[in-house]
Formats: structure tokens, sequence, C-alpha cells
């Protein structure tokens, strides 16, 4: 019986995870130094870390416990003592080194910032839900633009940086372990008979659910649209899911194929969503303003992420992070809008991860 009850239930009550929050600073400035045309692994506070099954060799790579789904995210402001007209990108990726078997590898996220002020923060995040497989390392990285100049530094506070990393739940194959559904947890009464498959429904089955939550991830997307078009719904080349209750269709008439991801079942979602725009015309100093918005079945915007760009032909990301009840049944789509009447939108560049959206069914 405590093979069955307690021993699982203490694992789910304490499930890996890394926190670290701050930087190392480098010498003479207050945080860690960038360097124009480099990509620096981010070097974390070691006692600012706090870890529970993950371990660390050097404090910039995380290596994971077990086989699992996790979910990871990774925040920086970062200061620039300089900036041209057009801005400066800083790009933010993370990692994955080492993985084996279904085990994502390399760079698993990538978001492009455009800073635009001088001696001004602007704060760089991404953050994915992905299978990592025991051993390999997860880490955080910055690259700021060959053509920046002056002193460039990721701000040290606890509040500045941080990565997160923490697993949803241990699955052993991936995408290609089908997901269990919620299981009906019904109350037992004085003088029930607990048969054994009565026991299994409120002890076993409640495990296997959450030993591969249910959860889709799309990726990669195209479009070229004028300022000011409102109808246009992200349609999503490729989707992964490990429940079929997730579908992906066409949001409604006058939308494209592939424009809406049907959810199975009530509850709460973890949301995730990273993508990047370029304006293509235009005045190449103009701040023109963009957003995202992630819409229900109902049509009301559930998420908004927003950003400006300044650089024709430059990436510019938004990041989403968030928590959304969702309804059985109900369509999550992605909708962009642009702003400047003599510009085109296009989608950002990449291998498809540039673009990314994903659910994971925490519960009802």
């Amino acid at each position: 019986m405590n093979e069955r009850v307690t021993a699982p239930q203490k694992y789910y009550a304490n499930m890996p995870y890394v926190s670290t929050r701050g930087v190392v600073t480098s010498s003479g400035i207050s945080g860690q130094a960038l360097y124009a045309g480099q990509k620096r692994d981010v070097l974390w506070d070691s006692n600012r870390t706090y870890v529970n099954g993950f371990t660390t060799p050097d404090s910039t790579r995380f290596k994971i416990p077990e086989d699992g789904v996790y979910h990871v995210t990774f925040n920086a402001a970062v200061n620039g003592s300089t900036v041209r007209g057009v801005g400066e990108n800083l790009n933010a990726y993370l990692y994955v080194d080492g993985a084996t078997g279904q085990g994502v590898s390399g760079a698993i996220g990538h978001t492009t910032f455009q800073h635009q002020m001088a001696s001004n923060y602007t704060t760089i995040q991404v953050s994915v839900t992905e299978y990592f497989t025991k051993g390999s390392f997860v880490r955080a990285q910055v690259y700021l633009d060959s053509g920046a100049t002056g002193i460039w530094w990721i701000a040290a506070a606890d509040f500045d940086a941080n990565l997160n990393a923490f697993m949803l739940a241990p699955s052993v194959n991936g995408w290609t372990q089908a997901a269990a559904p919620p299981p009906t947890l019904a109350a037992w009464t004085d003088g029930n008979y607990v048969s054994v498959d009565a026991m299994n429904s409120q002890t076993f089955d409640a495990f296997v659910h959450l030993e591969n939550r249910p959860r889709f991830l799309a990726r990669d997307t195209s479009f070229n649209v004028a300022a000011g078009q409102e109808k246009v719904a992200l349609s999503w080349k490729t989707m992964y899911a490990n429940d079929p209750g997730f579908a992906l269709q066409r949001l409604a008439d006058g939308y494209a194929e592939r424009t809406a991801i049907k959810v199975p079942y009530s509850g709460l979602y973890l949301v995730t969503f990273f993508g990047a725009v370029q304006h293509t015309s235009g005045v190449d100093t103009a701040s023109y303003g963009f957003q995202f918005k992630i819409h229900g079945s109902s049509g009301d915007a559930k998420i908004l992420a927003q950003n400006s760009t300044t650089r024709i032909n430059m990436d510019c990301s938004v990041a989403v992070n968030d928590l959304v009840y969702l309804k059985a049944g109900e369509t999550l789509n992605v909708r962009f809008y642009g702003w400047g009447s003599d510009t085109r939108w296009v989608n950002g560049t990449g291998d498809g991860r540039i673009f990314n959206l994903g659910a994971t069914y925490m519960g009802g």
C-alpha cells in the first residue's frame, strides 16, 4: 500500500527543480559582461541557486536528473551604454546538450529583442515545455549584436535575471507515450467494497495520468501581411501531441487551414508562446508596434503580448508564459496585428523553433 500510495504522493509533492536568480558579476561593471558578436553562456551565482535533484558542474549548465517533461523559463535584463539609431539586437537562447533517445537537443528556444535606448534596460525572455532525457544539460545563453558598441552587461540582481526548470511529468517515452485521460476520482463511503478496479482507479490511474500530462506543441509559421490587417491567425506547419483530443484545424470561415488547436479537457493549462516578426518596409529608425493575441473559442483575447521594432528586416520577438483556464472543445488560436500605414510585416527567421505555441494540461 505504501508503494502504491504514499511513495508516489511524496514524489509528486516534491518534483525535481532548479531555480537560480542573479548572475556572477564581471570586473568593473554591475553585472555580467556581454561582447559584440559573441554568444555568452550565463554564469549564475551559486549562492542564489536552489536545486532539487538537479546538479551543476559549473553554474552555467544544469543536469537533468531523470527522463521527463520539463518547463523551463529564462529572463535577463540587459543594459547597453550606447545604441545605434536603429537599435541593437539581443538574442536569448535555451540549449540542451548531451541528449539521448527521444530527448530534445541543441537550441530548444530562441527569441530576439531590439534594444532601442542607450543606458536603459531591455528584458529578453524565452520559455519552453519539452521532453528531456536523464543526464542532458540545460543552459541559457545571450548573444549581442555584432555591430554593438559601448559597454553591455546582464544586470546582476535577483529580479533582473533568472533561470527556472521544473519537472511537469516523469514521462519515459517523450511524445510517443500516449497520455492517459484525467481519472474520475469518486469518494468512497463506509461499507463500500473496494475492488481491484476501484483501487486502481483511485491510485494507479491517477499516477499514470500525472506521469504523462496531456500536451501539445505547435511549431513554425509564415505570413506576409500589411499593417492593420486584423484577420491574421497563424497557421502552424507542425504539431506534436500525446493525446488525440488535441486537433489542429481551421479556425473558421475566412481563415487559413491549421489555425486553431482544439483542447480535449476542461481545466487549467500552462501555455507558452514565442514568436518573432520583421517589418520589411517603412522607416528604418521609426518604432513600429505589434502584438500577438492568444484567443479562445469565444473570440476574446486570453493573452496579449506586445513589443516594437525599429530595424527593417530584423527580427523582434515576444514571449508568453501563462496559466489559462480552457473548456473542453475550446480552440486556441494566435492572431497578429501590426501598426504603421506604410509597413508590411513578415514572420521572423529561424529553424521553426523561433515560433512555438504549446499547452500542457495541469488539472481540472
